[in-house]
């Protein structure tokens, strides 16, 4: 059985808290403190996506775009489907009712993408909302009456 020191208990608890630590095992034959398992978050390419999904400080909405969906609305999902995750690669977004996401559009599928076009499917339709800026970060909010506004996001720079 392996014993684990006061200072090392301490950095595992610190470690835990921030999420840092998380799956370390200390098993019998192991010296003390030495870590074996630890994971570590997934690499990421988009530190702005990342950062608006933790919390909207530090960004401004820069376009809004709202449309209204035609349909049953609250069993059926809305789905962007020219996003990309904060990986980098091309992710579909499923917006539900009542609720909001953030995601950045993907500026590579074709010509229209690349003007600042996003396109979305709801149910058997296929649908489409610009922005001026190609490959924005993106918020989308869609109300209980299938609403959907969708605004572009931009670091908050004024003083």
């Amino acid at each position: 059985m392996s014993e684990l020191s006061r200072r090392e208990a301490v950095k595992l608890a610190a470690g835990l808290a921030v999420g840092g630590l998380a799956g370390r095992v200390v098993a019998g034959d192991e010296t003390p403190g030495q870590a074996t398992g630890v994971l570590l978050p997934p690499a990421t390419n988009d530190a702005d996506l990342e950062q608006a999904q933790r919390g909207l400080e530090g960004f401004m909405f820069s376009e809004q775009v709202t449309f209204k969906l035609d349909g049953d609305g609250c069993s059926r999902d809305l789905v962007i489907t020219s996003a990309k995750g904060p990986d980098g690669k091309p992710a579909g977004v499923f917006v539900r009712s009542a609720v909001m996401r953030i995601f950045r559009a993907d500026a590579s599928v074709d010509a229209f993408t690349r003007a600042g076009g996003v396109y979305w499917q709801f149910y058997n339709k296929a649908g489409t909302f610009k922005f001026k800026e190609p490959g924005a970060l993106v918020l989308i909010v869609r109300d209980h009456d299938d609403t959907v506004r969708c605004y572009s996001l931009a670091y908050d720079e004024r003083c």
